[in-house]
């Protein structure tokens, strides 16, 4: 089936967090263009949307169970995937990977331990430490002009510290959408091996790894990593079905699966009744892989759309060339602006409304994150907007 990504679809009355959380997430400005929450604009893939309609189609809307195939699903597509040949029995299930990282996080330390995050990162990390009582340990990324990566100095120097038991990492890195290599997550896990310290992978992106790129999970590149490994998989970004909430948690340690499990149990998980659905046609139907493909194609253009008309016409605002992800890591700082003259430029004056960079911590500063995953005609009526009040500021 040919999709059409060019269809613009009014989300409006939906219940949007994107689209109607406006007057709430922005109030300066609620009529802007929403280019923020990470889910996209799109129709998620025809057999996801018949098989949540079959399963709403039954009258009784009661307590669910993820179905018996969804281990072997889960297990089957990092095989195919990422190479990883992971087992059925490893897999367990969350509602969406937030809740999921804040279970590791009670399940793998203790209060007042140490949880190593890598800001610029998407901001529910930190909070999934705060929130649990555990101490946070910053191991910021590196930027080198061209390029975020890991500053392996200071992560062995802090893997090294007893106190810190955990890594939380996000691969692909969110917001700065980098994939990294083989040689650079082999020397992650090398550290985290040689400490004693657990590694939490959130690899909810990894299926939107642009083409020039190849995504590795960390678990799969040796069964020692598999050992200190739990790695957070879900259909929610790729298939735009987050509203679903519904995760894969992969946890080849024995005692460390159980661990999680205890926790979830606590926090009272029951699985998303058209969740369990969606997540079994996602990954089983091969109209499902032929969507993905379609979806990279067009995602990859509009990132060549918005890097050539910044670079004609704004060139003091610049993309990194993203790995993967719908989500373009723009760095501003040639505005010369602070963070809130910034977001009031993009808010108020181009009527954009993004995420902006210093919410994800450490290194965000003079930077906004854009969401590129719409029809090209709204990037191009909204870039059209920035362009004229840049070209009123005389940057």
């Amino acid at each position: 089936m040919k999709y059409n990504f060019d269809e613009v679809l009014d989300r409006r009355g939906t219940l949007s967090h994107k689209w109607d959380g406006m007057e709430e997430g922005f109030p300066r400005n609620p009529q802007a263009i929403p280019l923020w929450v990470a889910d996209m604009d799109f129709p998620c893939p025809r057999p996801v949307v018949e098989a949540v309609c079959r399963r709403a189609a039954h009258p009784v809307y009661g307590y669910s169970d993820m179905s018996i195939h969804a281990k072997e699903l889960a297990a089957a597509w990092q095989e195919k995937k990422n190479g990883w040949k992971a087992k059925p029995e490893w897999v367990t299930f969350s509602n969406g990977i937030v809740p999921a990282l804040s279970a590791m996080v009670a399940a793998f330390t203790e209060p007042g331990e140490g949880v190593i995050i890598q800001p610029p990162v998407y901001y529910p990390f930190r909070d999934s430490v705060v929130n649990n009582d555990r101490k946070l340990v910053e191991n910021p990324l590196v930027f080198d002009g061209e390029k975020w990566g890991i500053h392996f100095d200071e992560l062995e120097e802090l893997s090294a510290d007893p106190a810190n038991r955990l890594l939380l990492l996000c691969h692909p890195l969110n917001p700065v959408s980098r994939v990294l290599n083989e040689e650079e997550l082999k020397r992650i896990g090398d550290i985290c091996l040689k400490n004693h310290v657990i590694v939490a992978v959130d690899e909810i992106h990894s299926d939107l790894t642009y083409r020039h790129k190849h995504f590795y999970s960390l678990a799969g590149l040796g069964e020692a990593y598999e050992q200190i490994s739990a790695t957070a998989m879900a259909p929610s970004k790729v298939f735009n079905i987050a509203g679903l909430q519904t995760s894969a948690i992969l946890i080849p340690n024995e005692d460390l699966r159980e661990a999680f499990i205890k926790e979830m149990d606590k926090r009272v998980y029951i699985p998303n009744l058209f969740g369990a659905a969606a997540f079994d046609a996602a990954y089983s139907d091969p109209e499902c892989e032929e969507y993905l493909e379609q979806l990279l194609t067009y995602l990859w253009e509009n990132y060549l759309f918005v890097d050539g008309y910044l670079k004609k016409w704004m060139p003091k605002v610049t993309c990194q060339k993203p790995d993967a992800t719908y989500l373009l890591w723009l760095d501003c700082r040639q505005l010369c602006l602070n963070d809130e003259d910034l977001e009031r430029f993009w808010l108020e004056e181009a009527g954009l409304a993004l995420d902006a960079g210093r919410w994800f911590g450490k290194g965000g500063s003079g930077f906004m994150r854009m969401n590129i995953g719409c029809a090209r005609s709204l990037l191009e009526k909204g870039l059209g907007q920035l362009r004229e009040v840049y070209r009123k500021r005389k940057f």
